[in-house]
């Protein structure tokens, strides 16, 4: 195999499992996740009404009640046919009428925003590596300008993930990688300084997961520390490793490989193509 056709390592983490946005209403999700993007509730986990469980072939969108705060950037996902896709979104449009919801076909993807403006890019499962039939395989967050550089650092040296750098100064990409066929990417934007405050965060799973926590406990990153559940702990803020000044923060929810749900079967409706009317 060629080094051009290589495929990166994987890193510290294993598995990039989920995104989590908050919701206040749990029927435009149902239209809009299920319905719409033709994902599937999960049947186990989740099914009351405080929070929903969405899963994405290996992945999960969690949407837990609450007040909504989407953060700038975008979360891609990966679907088999993607005009069926067009097809519901614009099916379901009039019964969300009045909230954030839009869809819109721009380079060869649906650039879409669900109904409280969280930003989901959908791509065309078939022209994306790994060739999963549906997936998240990209979470891409708007930073302020000067600061890819460090963040590449911090996951290179502290987190222990494979980070590289490109892009012309001032509009710089972190490209983090979040496992096999899986990114946070950092993208440095104007104004991006100036953003409010959001509660979202995403979930991975690690390995060297004691030393990890140890080393971010040190540097006093940790925001919710190992509790009586022993496999997973919580950080939020990256920092530049020289001054310790916050570059960005950004909630990940950190899984030991011990943990129940890792590799845990998720149930997806088969998705068979029909026509388009």
């Amino acid at each position: 195999m060629s080094q051009r056709t290589r495929p990166p390592e994987v890193g510290t983490f294993v598995h990039f499992e989920h995104v989590n946005f908050r919701v206040d209403d749990h029927r435009p999700a149902t239209l809009y996740f299920l319905q719409g993007l033709g994902f599937t509730r999960e049947p186990y986990r989740m099914v009351g009404g405080r929070n929903m469980w969405v899963n994405v072939g290996l992945q999960q969108f969690h949407l837990p009640m609450g007040e909504p705060s989407p953060f700038p950037g975008e979360v891609s996902v990966a679907v088999p046919d993607l005009a069926r896709v067009k097809h519901d979104l614009e099916a379901i449009a009039p019964q969300l009428k009045g909230t954030a919801f839009a869809c819109v076909q721009e380079n060869g993807t649906l650039a879409t925003r669900d109904p409280w403006g969280h930003a989901v890019r959908v791509h065309d499962s078939h022209k994306l590596p790994g060739h999963l039939p549906q997936s998240i395989p990209q979470v891409t967050f708007h930073v302020p300008p000067g600061t890819a550089e460090g963040i590449a650092r911090f996951y290179r040296e502290t987190i222990g993930c494979p980070a590289e750098v490109a892009g012309r100064k001032g509009a710089r990409e972190a490209s983090i990688q979040a496992g096999p066929h899986q990114r946070f990417v950092y993208a440095e934007r104007k104004g991006a300084e100036h953003a409010p405050k959001h509660n979202n965060h995403v979930a991975v799973y690690l390995n060297r997961y004691w030393e990890l926590y140890e080393a971010l406990g040190e540097r006093n990153l940790i925001m919710e520390p190992v509790g009586v559940a022993i496999e997973q702990f919580r950080f939020s803020d990256i920092v530049d490793l020289d001054s310790g000044d916050l570059l960005y923060r950004i909630e990940h929810e950190m899984r030991s490989l011990y943990h129940p749900d890792f590799r845990k079967p998720l149930i997806n409706r088969i998705p068979v193509p029909y026509p388009v009317d």
